[in-house]
């Protein structure tokens, strides 16, 4: 078993910045963080089949196992866990804008209370969409635009495919096109 690394435990200041834990500005640390999320996405399906445990019962202790097969600190373990519970609810359509909301108690009951077979459903979706989640990190610029104005639907762009703009569409009438 690989020792794990003692500079990315969350307390180490190897990693930190004035505003920022070590999470958000080390990539490498960022990288192995999802990939301990995805391994627990991925295993928690086979634990809930093979020991017939419900959805809550299969995430405790997962985090702090794959922060042994990822070797990161085991005290990253709880984030772990929390950031899967986040996936696997908003899977569910239960939406939080936290992974430490209030409602997380509320979240693992409504999980809890579906059916075994819909509760690993859920889990393997939660996965499939995480693991195809592209990251894109858009120009600080179009950000800050965005963030400043509402958002503003672009004009149609004609397509060849499309109608004159003086031919009328079926079932528009000529004095709805003239206003």
């Amino acid at each position: 078993m690989p020792h794990p690394d003692l500079s990315n435990a969350p307390d180490s200041h190897t990693h930190r910045t004035p505003d920022s834990g070590p999470w958000a500005v080390d990539d490498a640390l960022g990288y192995r963080l999802r990939a301990a999320v995805q391994a627990l996405l991925d295993s928690l399906p086979l634990l809930m089949d093979d020991l017939e445990l419900n959805f809550s019962d299969a995430l405790v202790g997962g985090g702090e196992v794959v922060c042994d097969l990822t070797e990161l600190h085991p005290s990253w373990a709880p984030l772990i866990e929390a950031d899967a519970l986040r996936l696997v609810a908003d899977t569910a359509g239960l939406h939080t804008p936290s992974m430490f909301s209030p409602a997380t108690p509320r979240m693992i009951t409504a999980v809890d209370a579906q059916p075994l077979e819909v509760q690993q459903a859920l889990v393997e979706r939660a996965a499939e969409r995480f693991a195809n989640h592209y990251e894109h990190v858009p120009n600080p610029r179009s950000l800050a635009a965005v963030s400043r104005s509402p958002h503003k639907p672009a004009p149609a762009r004609p397509t060849p495919t499309s109608p004159p703009a003086s031919t009328p569409r079926p079932g528009e009438d000529s004095h709805r096109r003239s206003r």
